[in-house]
């Protein structure tokens, strides 16, 4: 339907899986390989799926409209009725797949996410957006670690992440400023009362990027709608913990092991 994707596969599982990665600097498919690591755990019992954003989207592409496309992409490869992760602006697209077409979602989990932007984020993205539009790379790696990862992760892992972002083109941060700036809009408040799936919110106590609260408030209005959800908040953590702590996976798959 004119919308071109990117997306990996693996894993031999008879359930899909779909993830949907937040805001990244390089595609997710520039480490599409790596990611069979840190999610092996998943790989008897479910088939994988990493979706990129689309290929052309212009200044103006909402978090609504990715979750068109992601839609769009979902039933072009023939999937319905799948287990899905949205991290962080991932969980936003999650949020309106899983309200506007029920029929594609069995299972949510929503990972360090939010139905509406709270001052933080709109200060914080901001400024990565704005970075990214002064084509300032080094200035936006350096705020992007800063602002994602908790301080002994950072230490220990920081110079190995500057060389992953390192040399990031300006084709790179115009398509990042894009959907950076898609955040700012995001509401889907009266949405989530139409998500009845069975929903896992993953948060973290230290987030200083969407805040632990917008996740409180996501869980609070979908137990308040009737909606099976639960709620998991990882005590000393930043908005990174889906990187940072083993555990987080472990809470996914216990989850969409449950009857």
């Amino acid at each position: 339907n004119g919308c071109e994707m990117e997306y990996a596969q693996f894993g031999t599982g008879p359930r899909p899986l779909v993830v949907i990665p937040g805001l990244a600097i390089r595609s997710v498919m520039k480490s599409a390989d790596a990611l069979q690591v840190p999610f092996k755990m998943f790989t008897e019992g479910y088939t994988l799926y990493f979706f990129d954003r689309r290929k052309d989207a212009n200044p103006g592409y909402s978090v609504e409209d990715m979750a068109r496309d992601q839609a769009l992409a979902l039933r072009a490869l023939g999937l319905e009725d799948v287990a899905l992760y949205g991290v962080s602006q991932g969980g936003m697209v999650a949020q309106h797949l899983a309200a506007n077409y029920p029929e594609l979602v069995w299972k949510l989990v929503l990972g360090c996410s939010t139905s509406k932007a709270e001052p933080q984020q709109l200060k914080v993205i901001g400024e990565w957006a704005r970075l990214a539009r002064a084509h300032d790379g080094d200035g936006l790696v350096k705020a992007f670690i800063r602002d994602c990862f908790s301080e002994p992760f950072a230490k220990r892992y920081g110079r190995a992440l500057q060389v992953m972002y390192k040399d990031v083109s300006a084709e790179e941060m115009d398509r990042f400023a894009v959907f950076s700036d898609a955040c700012d809009f995001v509401d889907t408040r009266n949405g989530l009362e139409n998500i009845k799936c069975p929903t896992l919110v993953l948060a973290a106590s230290k987030d200083q990027v969407v805040t632990p609260e917008a996740s409180q408030k996501i869980y609070d209005r979908l137990k308040a709608t009737g909606t099976p959800c639960e709620l998991q908040m990882y005590e000393g953590y930043g908005h990174a913990v889906f990187d940072e702590l083993p555990e987080f996976k472990t809470k996914i798959l216990e989850f969409l092991s449950a009857p």
